[in-house]
């Protein structure tokens, strides 16, 4: 197995299937990263009282549902990076023809070790066995990291934006589309 290490952390580049549990790891990989990722864009105080127990409450049903296959990346055990992916959610994009890239996140510490990349191309790989031609992701349009990310995957806006509310804070996202064929 080819593993990069960066900072303490390797990534192997075979990720696996996330089981129900590994909801704990993931919650605590989505506050690690969203702490970093979206310093500047939510308030401090938001993200430094972000809950691991609030996200497991969020992730636990997800693992269990048919409809969310989610992946994870480990080193030594311990889960580095989870991506969540599932049918389209836009109405005008529907399944099963788009897919979606739901969640993408890996800690910090093992940023550009090529977990992101092991992850998107196990659900690609996955989507590929199903009708959907083309995936989509909806991204901050100010988050200019995972914008190049998703870019130098392939990865195109199509120039739809809408605006989410989060924490009583709301900022405009742009959509991405990679063909899968």
């Amino acid at each position: 197995m080819t593993r990069r290490k960066l900072r303490g952390f390797a990534c192997g580049v075979h990720p696996r299937r996330a089981t129900p549990a590994d909801a704990q790891a993931i919650a605590e990989v989505h506050v690690a990263s969203w702490q970093v990722a979206y310093r500047g864009f939510f308030p401090d105080t938001v993200l430094d009282n972000l809950s691991a127990a609030d996200r497991r409450a969020m992730w636990a049903p997800r693992l269990a549902a048919s409809n969310h296959t989610i992946w994870v990346t480990e080193d030594a055990g311990r889960v580095t990076g989870f991506v969540s992916a599932c049918p389209s959610r836009d109405a005008d994009l529907p399944p099963p023809a788009f897919s979606e890239v739901a969640a993408l996140y890996v800690h910090p510490d093992a940023w550009a070790t090529g977990c992101g990349r092991a992850l998107c191309a196990a659900a690609f790989a996955e989507m590929r066995h199903t009708p959907a031609q083309t995936v989509l992701v909806w991204v901050l349009t100010g988050n200019v990291r995972a914008r190049r990310f998703y870019e130098s995957l392939g990865f195109l806006t199509d120039d739809t934006q809408k605006n989410i509310t989060l924490f009583n804070v709301t900022l405009p996202e742009i959509r991405y589309r990679l063909s899968l064929r």
